[in-house]
């Protein structure tokens, strides 16, 4: 935790007036739950009570805990300082609206459809590739189509149109160059 700092009394001796020195430590890890549940009534999230629970016993080292004052001083200190930062927070948060604000994964769209601009784009690839297609030989379009549109593969092909594995390998080759040239190489 860094320094251990006693607390003692005002006049240097832990006996006097029942007071005990207590390190910061324990101090905090007296406090802590206590301050958590208090701040929890009074925060909407608990990222934010972690951060002002943290926040106020750093304030409480910067204003010199270990100093002459009795336990129960710092404590209502503590809470003091934990109030007025939570109070400050939400100050903060109503003037920035964070009540009203929504992620954005958390908002439905109202459509999911691609826009129109990509609608007529597709439109016109599509246009493109059908033109590209109806310009092959008959066989060539034939064996292209059965090889893209209907999944066969290439000994499938061969037996049904009655040519060599090879020749449906050129024809597919064909139909491919043919496509990128219509395209413009696109992919």
């Amino acid at each position: 935790m860094g320094n251990v700092v006693h607390l003692a009394n005002s006049a240097g001796d832990p006996g006097e007036a029942g007071v005990e020195p207590q390190t910061f430590e324990v101090f905090f890890t007296e406090h802590r739950r206590a301050l958590s549940s208090y701040l929890r009534r009074r925060m909407a999230s608990e990222a934010d009570v972690q951060e002002v629970v943290q926040e106020s016993y750093a304030r409480i080292l910067s204003y010199g805990y270990g100093c002459s004052r009795p336990p129960v001083v710092w404590k209502a200190l503590l809470y003091r300082i934990a109030t007025n930062l939570a109070f400050s927070r939400g100050r903060m948060d109503r003037a920035r609206n964070q009540a009203g604000h929504v992620p954005l994964d958390d908002v439905d769209l109202a459509c999911e459809a691609p826009c129109q601009e990509r609608m007529v784009s597709a439109q016109q690839e599509l246009r493109l590739v059908r033109q590209a297609i109806l310009g092959l030989s008959p066989k060539c379009r034939k064996v292209f189509l059965l090889s893209r549109t209907h999944h066969k593969t290439y000994p499938e092909i061969a037996d049904l149109c009655g040519i060599s594995v090879k020749m449906v390998e050129k024809y597919v080759s064909q139909a491919l160059a043919a496509l990128r040239r219509e395209l413009g190489g696109r992919p």
